[in-house]
């Protein structure tokens, strides 16, 4: 077979998309409500640990016929604007997917806990911190240490 280098040359572009189209299609059926939590998060750069998470808690609290619905609700359009004018059930697992994302918070035997907050986006809003645990080691990382007085 022979490969002219005007087709080799033409898809070398393509190259940095392979990851991409890979991924959404490893999303499947559920690239919609990917790309709604990406949209609620406000950034696509959203970790894929992250978008697992929401998918796996969303259906794991709400059930798969709600994330239908949800997708449903708002797969067109401003999701913001949508949001406001979704009913009540919906607007509560949009709050659901923000508080996620955001916080790394679920609920777990009746309480929220940070099941996945390192890599949730609170830490990415900031620009003087990094998740415990992920700075400077092992446990909390320089979380353990108190501030000197003079860094206060």
């Amino acid at each position: 077979m022979n490969i002219s280098r005007r087709a080799l040359l033409g898809s070398i572009s393509l190259l940095p998309l392979a990851p991409v189209a890979a991924r959404a299609q490893g999303f499947g059926g559920n690239a919609a409500f990917y790309d709604i939590v990406r949209q609620i998060g406000g950034i696509a750069d959203i970790s894929d640990h992250l978008m697992d998470a929401a998918n796996t808690e969303f259906v794991a609290t709400y059930g798969e016929l709600a994330q239908r619905n949800f997708v449903y609700a708002l797969r067109t359009g401003s999701v913001s604007d949508r949001i406001k004018q979704a009913s009540p059930a919906i607007q509560e697992q949009a709050a659901f997917i923000a508080r996620l994302l955001y916080t790394g918070e679920v609920m777990r035997d009746g309480a929220y806990k940070a099941v996945y907050y390192p890599w949730c986006l609170g830490w990415k809003s900031l620009t003087f911190a990094t998740a415990p645990g992920t700075c400077g080691g092992p446990a909390f990382g320089h979380w353990a240490h108190h501030p000197v007085a003079g860094d206060m």
